[in-house]
């Protein structure tokens, strides 16, 4: 059972990594069409809601993507702890 969690740490690790710069390269969320709407017909309540919701859905993603690699980071250190030493002869 120890020496598949190395392993099995460094691929999830891997694929962590894969997926934090899958999510960094899409494009941020942008605003709707309807916040464009609100901003030119000045109606302030509805535009304050959008912008919320944009700053929001912006805030989720720098989540995700900062979770995305900090538990890359943490599988790869587990997996470097777990391995034993190579047995001297």
């Amino acid at each position: 059972m120890n020496a598949i969690v190395p392993p099995l740490c460094l691929v999830l690790s891997l694929l962590l990594l894969i997926a934090g710069f899958a999510v960094l390269a899409t494009e941020q969320p942008q605003p709707s069409v309807e916040l464009h709407r609100a901003r030119v017909e000045a109606d302030d309540a509805y535009r304050d809601a959008l912008e919320e919701q944009l700053a929001h859905r912006r805030r989720q993603r720098w989540i995700l993507i900062i979770s995305l690699f900090g538990l890359a980071l943490i599988l790869a250190v587990v997996a470097f702890v777990a391995m034993r030493p190579a047995a001297s002869k």
